[in-house]
């Protein structure tokens, strides 16, 4: 709090007053104002005094090169455009799960972050998903990127998916459906970019502990700061340590992580920042099924606990190791020219042993049978992204430019081995031993892509209009010793989007967009060519509302999406593949976020969805133990309803000033397996936080998630293959600032 001034300062002397926390009350004085800014009242010696109204200033967090957000609010994001774009310039629907919103809800992982999320299914694996990291969006995968870089996903390879710390990214930002025209081949989902902590040159330093369910008991630590006197060099150094168990007995979960980074700005229009990124998993966590009979359905013993390791604990082991190091390089030129370079080096080592179940013998409700199965893969990932970017006017029309050239080189090889298991009774479980098998399959892959592309946003008045075009080069070929096959193929394809939106006073601003993506499938037909890759388009309309004077946003969307040329079984040839599949998602999002003041921040979503397999030529098994065809099925584990919605509150004022509370729940609809016959019901979720700010370094929070321990099935895959979600979990988290 700074004396307040009176005075007969310019207006301009008093706003720089202000802006440096200044009150004031000013000598307005009444009469005519001369050229030079004073009254002729004031030239006289004459003047009344008048207290203006209280000023308010009020900035924003800038997160550098990712973007800008104010509490959960977003401004601006790059991750749809790769440029500094207003969000609400956006022609696409984009989501943004910021820090404040992060440290809010104490999440332990990518997927919980994604919980109040539109039309984000997270946990498709439930309680499995930390072994399972899967996201969904729009009923399709979601790719997950590092800072713009891809990593590997669950649709190309198995279980090497990274899954980072979330302690160390900023934010997360979600394009939603297809985006190959910026990012090359992807799901039509859209885009989870993981943005890293950056090097600051304002001081940061936080250490914490969090304790509670399952043992957990985990720390770690955050610091940066200028490295220089002139802040020409800064630095963060990220941490956390894990261990803890699950809600499966005997099953652990253990993590260490680090994440330095460091900022090299020589002038004013040059930018270096080295990121890094090492974390081991001793212990992933739990990832296993169980049977629909059993979980959704009673046995005349009832039901299997979600506490029962229907693996084994003698045998099961998941392991994962994965490292990051890279560089995010940019130049200045001059006003117009700005050339930037973004490399990726990443590797991921995961080892999977697990027994997993697979339905009750038949004529049996208390006898599983099982199968033991190894999965040891390596990735090693090569990405670099070469982009040269233009901001000019030409008459009336402003223009932002963006020229891009990237290139990704994949190796990968991935051993598989699958034999017997013994049987166990999940009512009263003897583990037996397992003989690990031996080898079935031994794939050594390679994968290429060149991509070039080229972007336009165009602002004239108030509207804004973007286009972009791509062209891609993808190459891949797999060696497999052990089935002795070999397959190679290559393909080309042009992707491009545009879209249009308008600029209301009121802070609306409706927008329509199309964008088509692609993704290579691996795979030969029967008549002996490679399989094309799979193509996407989709048809977007909406409107976005920033009110003016509100730290608010919100979007809702309504999208056409579909996917085209999807692998189904080959009729005519049993045992190839033919491109007669077709999936269509239809739907409407509303997503709004809120910090309406420094007390009360707000997040919430809905999402309605029609998905449905319009072509295949597949059919899958029924509960009864018959087959059906997937044509018109709806696919499986996505709900039509998803919504949810958190608040966050916390006194300023008062005896119980630095206490806040926070409230949030969680609707999932109902789903199917997929042959339709087996409906998963709905379930709500209710999550909870307390927290308190001392006002003098220390934070404390108290977190807990399904409070109410609902007991639930997350999705079904087939009547052997359930999982069980997430029961209650509290946690308590100690911060300590200076």
């Amino acid at each position: 709090m700074s004396p307040g001034v009176r005075s007969t300062t310019t207006a301009f002397a008093l706003l720089l007053y202000l802006l440096n926390g200044g009150t004031a009350v000013y000598a307005q004085t009444a009469g005519t104002s001369g050229a030079d800014g004073a009254s002729a009242a004031a030239a006289t010696g004459t003047a009344t005094t008048s207290q203006l109204p209280a000023v308010k200033v009020t900035g924003q967090r800038v997160q550098t090169g990712t973007g800008t957000a104010d509490g959960y609010v977003p401004i601006t994001d790059v991750t749809a455009t790769k440029t500094d774009t207003p969000l609400i310039e956006t022609p696409q629907s984009v989501s943004v799960v910021t820090s404040d919103q992060m440290v809010d809800q104490n999440v332990q992982s990518v997927p919980e972050a994604l919980r109040y999320t539109a039309s984000v299914l997270p946990e498709i694996r439930g309680a499995s998903a930390e072994g399972a990291p899967y996201l969904v969006s729009r009923g399709f995968y979601l790719e997950q990127f590092l800072d713009g870089a891809r990593l590997p996903s669950d649709t190309s390879f198995g279980y090497a998916i990274p899954s980072f710390d979330p302690y160390g990214l900023e934010r997360i930002d979600v394009l939603h459906g297809p985006a190959s025209v910026l990012y090359g081949q992807a799901n039509p989902g859209g885009v989870a970019d993981l943005i890293s902590k950056q090097p600051t040159a304002t001081p940061v330093h936080e250490v914490f502990f969090t304790t509670g369910s399952h043992d957990r008991a985990e720390g770690g630590f955050d610091l940066g700061g200028a490295l220089t006197p002139d802040g020409s060099l800064s630095y963060r150094l990220t941490g956390t340590a894990t261990d803890a168990g699950t809600q499966v007995d005997s099953v652990r979960q253990q993590r260490v992580y680090i994440a330095p980074a460091i900022t090299w700005k020589p002038d004013q229009n040059t930018t270096l920042t080295l990121l890094a990124k090492y974390q081991r998993d001793p212990n992933v966590g739990y990832y296993n099924f169980v049977p629909a009979v059993g979980s959704l359905f009673d046995t005349p013993d009832g039901r299997i606990s979600s506490h029962t390791d229907l693996g084994d604990p003698n045998f099961d082991s998941h392991t994962r190791t994965q490292a990051s190091v890279g560089y995010a390089f940019e130049h200045r030129f001059d006003p117009i020219w700005t050339f930037r370079q973004n490399l990726r080096y990443t590797y991921v080592n995961d080892d999977l042993s697990n027994v997993f179940a697979n339905g009750f013998a038949s004529g049996a409700d208390t006898t599983l049978n099982r199968y033991a199965f190894f999965n040891d893969e390596t990735g090693k990932f090569f990405t670099v992204d070469n982009q040269m970017q233009a901001k000019f006017s030409t008459g009336p029309v402003a223009q932002t430019v963006l020229f891009g050239l990237d290139y990704q080189r994949i190796l990968y090889r991935e051993q598989v081995g699958l034999g017997a298991a013994p049987q166990l009774d999940p009512f009263a479980p003897v583990y037996l031993p397992v003989a690990m098998p031996k080898t079935t399959s031994d794939d050594f892959i390679r994968m290429k892509q060149l991509g070039a592309y080229a972007q336009d946003q165009l602002a004239y008045g108030k509207w804004r209009l973007l286009i972009g075009m791509r062209e891609d080069w993808a190459s891949t070929d797999d060696n497999n010793p052990v089935t002795a096959s070999y397959t190679a193929q290559s393909e080309r394809a042009f992707t491009w989007r545009t879209g249009l939106v308008y600029l209301f006073d009121n802070g609306i601003a409706p927008y329509v967009s199309y964008a088509k993506s692609f993704d290579p499938q691996a795979g030969v037909l029967a008549d002996g060519s490679a399989a094309r890759p799979t193509t996407a388009q989709q048809y977007e309309v909406g409107v976005k509302y920033q009110p003016p004077g509100y730290n608010s946003f919100i979007t809702a969307s309504a999208f056409d999406l579909t996917e085209h040329n999807v692998l189904t079984a080959d009729p005519a040839d049993p045992g190839f593949s033919d491109q007669a599949g077709q999936v269509r998602a239809r739907g409407f999002e509303l997503e709004g976020h809120a910090s309406l003041s420094d007390s009360l921040s707000i997040a919430a979503s809905y999402t309605y969805l029609n998905d449905v397999t319009t072509e295949s030529n597949d059919s899958a098994s029924t509960l009864d133990g018959g087959t059906t065809s997937l044509q018109g099925k709806v696919p499986w584990g996505i709900p039509r309803n998803l919504a949810s919605a958190w608040i966050d509150y916390t006194l300023h004022g008062g005896p119980l000033r630095g206490l806040g509370f926070g409230g949030g729940v969680r609707y999932l609809g109902d789903s199917y397996d997929e042959s339709n016959t087996i409906r998963v019901p709905s379930v709500t979720l209710v999550d909870a936080a307390i927290h308190y700010d001392t006002g003098r370094h220390w934070l404390f929070s108290l977190n807990g998630s399904n409070l109410f321990n609902r007991q639930y099935v997350s999705s079904c895959f087939s009547a052997a293959d359930c999982t069980y979600g997430d029961g209650v979990e509290v946690l308590a988290t100690a911060r300590y600032h200076w």
